[in-house]
């Protein structure tokens, strides 16, 4: 009976980090962790690690990049391993790897599988205005998050989340599960059922086309694209000019006939296909986010101002 496990660990972002947390305070073998190679931040100026690189290495686990990982073949053969982690690693792992481990490779993904299939799994489920989501803990096979389910957890989709909030809830609901499944699958407790053929879908990854905001669209519509993209990368509209980010938004009821994209009321007010919606927080390009009653204060946007789709 396993107790504890040999495990290489593959992630990249903060999302990651709570999962090889948790698997090292319940004390199993992390061997060794592969992330994606230091990014430059702020538009070039500083070269920073991937959190789980900066993880792993205050806590003296050995670190190899992605980009050297089909070169590391031999060496993860080496050490007789029980089973790989992947989370939010953004590599696919060579043929050869996904049946090395002895219990396989697990990947904890963020959706109820097999809905939301790929890259952007929790923004996609915001933008559809999905209800719940989840995580699935997902023994890997070749296929585009097409393996066998160990175990999921479901997560109401609350409609003040954003992005950030969601990530970080299903990041730390999905470690305790992962932390939760992985010895009961290795002791035969529970196995992994097929995924069911029925509602699939896939989640793309997110374009520049999907941040561009269409005030012809209804406002739900829109709250939802706001919500799905921030903070970061952010819904974008063109205003006196300015190419800005709405970071925080709600809907106001509005049935005027009036052109859509325009600023009914202040503090900004913006008409939609149906309704309108009140712009509570924004970013102009390379300011802090602010309110839009601190905007308006310095930047004259009066009634009938034209917000504008960037082209």
């Amino acid at each position: 009976m396993y107790k504890k496990l040999k495990l290489c660990f593959m992630g990249s972002p903060q999302f990651s980090v709570p999962s090889l947390k948790i698997l090292l305070e319940a004390g199993h073998d992390i061997l060794v962790v592969f992330s994606q190679e230091p990014k430059r931040a702020n538009r070039g100026k500083k070269v920073q690690k991937q959190p789980i690189q900066e993880f792993a290495e205050k806590n003296g686990i050995k670190v190899i990049f992605g980009s050297d990982l089909k070169n590391n073949i031999e060496y993860l053969k080496s050490l007789n391993l029980d089973m790989i982690v992947v989370v939010a690693f953004g590599y696919i792992l060579p043929k050869e790897l996904i049946k090395l481990p002895k219990l396989g490779c697990i990947n904890l993904h963020a959706s109820l599988l097999p809905r939301w299939r790929g890259a952007a799994p929790i923004q996609r489920a915001i933008m559809a205005g999905d209800e719940n989501t989840g995580v699935t803990i997902m023994l890997m096979d070749e296929g585009l998050d097409t393996g066998n389910i160990i175990s999921t957890i479901k997560i109401d989709i609350d409609k003040k989340l954003n992005n950030a909030d969601l990530t970080n809830i299903l990041s730390q609901k999905g470690a305790e599960l992962l932390e939760e499944s992985i010895l009961k699958f290795a002791n035969n407790i529970i196995s992994a059922v097929p995924q069911s053929n029925k509602g699939i879908t896939y989640a793309k990854k997110i374009f520049k086309e999907d941040e561009l905001i269409d005030w012809d669209r209804n406002a739900n519509e829109i709250l939802n694209q706001i919500r799905a993209l921030s903070p970061i990368p952010g819904a974008k509209c063109r205003i006196k000019e300015e190419n800005i980010k709405v970071i925080d938004a709600e809907m106001v009821i509005n049935s005027e006939n009036l052109a859509n994209g325009i600023v009914i009321d202040n503090p900004i007010v913006v008409k939609c296909g149906e309704n309108a919606i009140k712009i509570n927080y924004l970013q102009r390009p390379g300011k802090k986010i602010i309110s839009s009653k601190d905007v308006i204060n310095g930047w004259n946007i009066y009634v009938g101002t034209k917000m504008e789709k960037i082209n």
